[in-house]
Protein backbone atom coordinates (compact mmCIF):
# COMPACT_ATOMS: atom_id res chain seq x y z
CA UNK A 1 0.00 0.00 0.00
CA UNK A 2 0.83 3.44 -0.58
CA UNK A 3 0.82 6.33 2.08
CA UNK A 4 0.93 9.98 1.15
CA UNK A 5 3.39 11.86 3.51
CA UNK A 6 3.03 15.13 1.00
CA UNK A 7 2.91 17.02 -2.83
CA UNK A 8 6.69 18.75 -3.30
CA UNK A 9 6.99 21.58 -6.32
CA UNK A 10 10.11 20.03 -7.36
CA UNK A 11 12.42 17.28 -7.21
CA UNK A 12 14.73 17.44 -3.84
CA UNK A 13 18.59 17.81 -4.94
CA UNK A 14 19.32 15.22 -1.63
CA UNK A 15 18.14 11.80 -0.91
CA UNK A 16 14.69 11.62 0.45
CA UNK A 17 15.27 9.13 3.38
CA UNK A 18 12.89 7.41 5.39
CA UNK A 19 9.33 7.37 6.41
CA UNK A 20 7.37 6.60 9.48
CA UNK A 21 7.87 2.72 9.62
CA UNK A 22 11.46 3.18 8.25
CA UNK A 23 10.60 3.04 4.64
CA UNK A 24 12.31 4.31 1.36
CA UNK A 25 10.88 7.61 0.60
CA UNK A 26 9.63 7.46 -3.57
CA UNK A 27 8.42 10.31 -5.75
CA UNK A 28 5.50 9.41 -8.30
CA UNK A 29 4.06 12.21 -10.69
CA UNK A 30 0.96 12.56 -11.51
CA UNK A 31 0.61 15.17 -14.32
CA UNK A 32 2.59 18.34 -12.97
CA UNK A 33 1.90 17.14 -9.22
CA UNK A 34 4.82 15.45 -7.23
CA UNK A 35 3.74 13.16 -4.21
CA UNK A 36 6.24 11.94 -1.79
CA UNK A 37 5.10 8.31 -0.90
CA UNK A 38 6.34 5.32 1.38
CA UNK A 39 5.65 1.66 0.79
CA UNK A 40 4.21 -0.23 4.03
CA UNK A 41 1.78 -2.88 4.42
CA UNK A 42 -0.91 -1.27 6.27
CA UNK A 43 -1.95 1.91 8.26
CA UNK A 44 -0.01 3.72 11.13
CA UNK A 45 -1.49 3.36 14.44
CA UNK A 46 -2.56 7.24 15.96
CA UNK A 47 -0.47 8.35 18.33
CA UNK A 48 1.76 10.78 19.72
CA UNK A 49 4.63 8.58 18.45
CA UNK A 50 2.95 8.31 14.72
CA UNK A 51 1.64 12.07 14.51
CA UNK A 52 5.00 13.19 15.60
CA UNK A 53 7.02 11.06 13.12
CA UNK A 54 5.02 12.13 10.37
CA UNK A 55 5.76 15.46 11.23
CA UNK A 56 9.25 14.78 11.04
CA UNK A 57 9.44 13.44 7.27
CA UNK A 58 6.98 16.18 6.28
CA UNK A 59 9.55 18.94 7.73
CA UNK A 60 12.51 17.13 6.37
CA UNK A 61 10.59 17.20 2.91
CA UNK A 62 9.74 20.80 3.61
CA UNK A 63 13.57 21.80 4.36
CA UNK A 64 14.42 19.82 0.60
CA UNK A 65 11.98 21.96 -1.72
CA UNK A 66 10.86 25.84 -1.92
CA UNK A 67 7.17 24.68 -1.67
CA UNK A 68 5.42 21.32 0.40
CA UNK A 69 1.77 20.70 0.70
CA UNK A 70 1.35 17.96 3.74
CA UNK A 71 -0.76 15.24 3.57
CA UNK A 72 -3.48 14.26 6.50
CA UNK A 73 -2.21 11.99 8.81
CA UNK A 74 -3.31 8.60 7.65
CA UNK A 75 -2.92 8.89 3.87
CA UNK A 76 -3.04 5.78 2.46
CA UNK A 77 -3.74 4.33 -0.90
CA UNK A 78 -4.23 0.51 -2.26
CA UNK A 79 -1.44 1.35 -5.26
CA UNK A 80 -0.86 4.06 -7.21
CA UNK A 81 -3.76 4.16 -9.76
CA UNK A 82 -5.92 4.83 -6.71
CA UNK A 83 -3.39 8.21 -5.17
CA UNK A 84 -3.72 8.88 -8.84
CA UNK A 85 -7.79 9.16 -8.84
CA UNK A 86 -7.60 11.68 -5.84
CA UNK A 87 -5.17 13.74 -7.08
CA UNK A 88 -5.73 13.84 -10.99
CA UNK A 89 -9.01 15.56 -10.58
CA UNK A 90 -7.60 18.28 -7.80
CA UNK A 91 -4.60 19.15 -9.80
CA UNK A 92 -5.35 22.42 -10.72
CA UNK A 93 -6.31 23.89 -7.33
CA UNK A 94 -3.57 21.97 -5.53
CA UNK A 95 -0.83 23.73 -8.32
CA UNK A 96 -2.10 26.74 -6.89
CA UNK A 97 -1.83 26.05 -3.03
CA UNK A 98 2.07 24.93 -3.98
CA UNK A 99 1.98 28.30 -5.59
CA UNK A 100 0.52 29.99 -2.53
CA UNK A 101 3.00 28.19 0.03
CA UNK A 102 5.99 28.89 -1.80
CA UNK A 103 9.42 30.23 0.80
CA UNK A 104 6.55 30.01 3.20
CA UNK A 105 5.60 28.59 6.61
CA UNK A 106 2.63 28.44 8.75
CA UNK A 107 2.73 30.72 12.09
CA UNK A 108 0.13 29.49 14.37
CA UNK A 109 -2.12 31.95 16.67
CA UNK A 110 -3.90 30.72 19.46
CA UNK A 111 -6.33 33.12 20.93
CA UNK A 112 -7.75 32.77 24.53
CA UNK A 113 -10.05 35.09 26.37
CA UNK A 114 -13.72 36.36 26.07
CA UNK A 115 -15.38 36.40 22.53
CA UNK A 116 -16.15 40.39 21.04
CA UNK A 117 -19.61 41.28 20.84
CA UNK A 118 -21.26 40.22 17.50
CA UNK A 119 -21.42 42.45 14.89
CA UNK A 120 -24.81 43.35 14.01
CA UNK A 121 -25.73 41.90 10.37
CA UNK A 122 -26.79 44.73 8.12
CA UNK A 123 -28.82 44.42 4.94
CA UNK A 124 -26.12 45.18 1.97
CA UNK A 125 -27.60 48.32 -0.20
CA UNK A 126 -29.65 46.99 -3.42
CA UNK A 127 -29.99 43.50 -2.17
CA UNK A 128 -33.80 42.01 -2.37
CA UNK A 129 -35.61 42.28 1.37
CA UNK A 130 -37.83 39.56 1.18
CA UNK A 131 -38.04 37.65 3.95
CA UNK A 132 -36.13 34.30 1.96
CA UNK A 133 -33.69 37.51 1.02
CA UNK A 134 -33.26 38.21 4.75
CA UNK A 135 -33.06 34.44 5.78
CA UNK A 136 -29.95 33.96 3.20
CA UNK A 137 -28.08 37.09 4.43
CA UNK A 138 -28.32 36.11 7.93
CA UNK A 139 -26.99 33.22 7.88
CA UNK A 140 -24.48 34.42 5.48
CA UNK A 141 -23.57 36.99 7.97
CA UNK A 142 -23.28 33.70 11.02
CA UNK A 143 -21.23 32.01 9.09
CA UNK A 144 -18.72 34.49 8.42
CA UNK A 145 -19.32 35.09 12.06
CA UNK A 146 -18.29 31.39 12.84
CA UNK A 147 -15.07 31.43 11.04
CA UNK A 148 -13.94 35.05 11.82
CA UNK A 149 -11.67 36.28 14.77
CA UNK A 150 -12.02 39.65 15.25
CA UNK A 151 -10.61 39.40 18.56
CA UNK A 152 -7.17 39.69 16.50
CA UNK A 153 -8.27 42.44 14.64
CA UNK A 154 -6.36 45.28 16.41
CA UNK A 155 -2.79 43.04 15.89
CA UNK A 156 -3.64 42.37 12.02
CA UNK A 157 -2.00 46.45 11.28
CA UNK A 158 0.96 45.33 12.70
CA UNK A 159 1.40 41.42 11.11
CA UNK A 160 -0.78 42.23 7.64
CA UNK A 161 2.77 42.96 5.85
CA UNK A 162 4.11 40.36 6.88
CA UNK A 163 1.59 37.54 6.06
CA UNK A 164 0.85 36.47 2.44
CA UNK A 165 -2.31 34.54 3.44
CA UNK A 166 -4.61 34.05 6.87
CA UNK A 167 -7.14 31.08 7.86
CA UNK A 168 -8.93 31.08 10.88
CA UNK A 169 -10.53 28.23 12.90
CA UNK A 170 -13.58 29.45 15.63
CA UNK A 171 -13.75 27.05 18.58
CA UNK A 172 -16.69 26.77 20.61
CA UNK A 173 -15.92 27.42 23.82
CA UNK A 174 -13.44 30.00 26.04
CA UNK A 175 -11.05 30.56 26.96
CA UNK A 176 -9.38 29.45 23.86
CA UNK A 177 -11.54 31.36 21.13
CA UNK A 178 -9.84 30.96 18.10
CA UNK A 179 -6.73 29.90 15.81
CA UNK A 180 -5.59 31.75 13.30
CA UNK A 181 -3.04 30.11 10.59
CA UNK A 182 -0.49 32.66 8.90
CA UNK A 183 1.41 31.88 5.91
CA UNK A 184 4.90 33.57 6.27
CA UNK A 185 8.05 34.07 4.43
CA UNK A 186 10.45 31.58 5.73
CA UNK A 187 13.50 34.34 6.79
CA UNK A 188 10.35 36.53 8.11
CA UNK A 189 9.21 34.62 11.18
CA UNK A 190 11.36 36.69 13.77
CA UNK A 191 9.79 39.63 12.38
CA UNK A 192 6.35 37.99 12.75
CA UNK A 193 6.73 37.18 16.32
CA UNK A 194 8.37 40.89 16.84
CA UNK A 195 5.23 41.92 15.54
CA UNK A 196 3.47 39.99 17.43
CA UNK A 197 5.09 41.09 20.38
CA UNK A 198 4.75 44.55 19.96
CA UNK A 199 0.87 43.92 19.24
CA UNK A 200 0.36 42.44 22.85
CA UNK A 201 -0.54 45.59 24.25
CA UNK A 202 -3.84 46.67 21.63
CA UNK A 203 -5.26 43.07 23.04
CA UNK A 204 -6.07 44.29 26.96
CA UNK A 205 -8.54 41.75 26.93
CA UNK A 206 -6.93 38.12 25.50
CA UNK A 207 -4.35 36.61 25.16
CA UNK A 208 -2.53 35.13 22.12
CA UNK A 209 -0.01 32.15 22.03
CA UNK A 210 2.25 32.00 19.11
CA UNK A 211 3.62 28.56 17.63
CA UNK A 212 5.79 27.33 14.95
CA UNK A 213 7.59 27.56 12.25
CA UNK A 214 5.29 24.81 10.64
CA UNK A 215 4.75 23.10 7.53
CA UNK A 216 1.70 24.88 6.09
CA UNK A 217 -0.90 21.96 7.19
CA UNK A 218 -3.65 24.68 6.96
CA UNK A 219 -3.51 25.61 3.41
CA UNK A 220 -4.11 22.98 1.32
CA UNK A 221 -7.58 23.67 -0.32
CA UNK A 222 -10.07 22.50 1.66
CA UNK A 223 -11.69 19.44 0.87
CA UNK A 224 -9.14 19.23 -2.44
CA UNK A 225 -6.65 18.78 0.28
CA UNK A 226 -4.12 15.76 -0.20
Amino acid sequence: MIYLYALLDETPAAPLGEGLAGEPLRLLRHGGLLAAVGDRPSPPAPGVHAFSGHDAVVRRLAGMVSAVLPARFGELFPNEEALADKLTPRAGELAKALNLVRGCVQMTLRVFGEPAPPAASRPEPGMPQGPGARYLAQRQHEDRQARSLPEIEPLRELLQPLVRAERTQRHSAAPLLGTAYHLVLRDRTADYLAALEAGRSRLPDHRVQASGPWPPYAFAPGDAAP
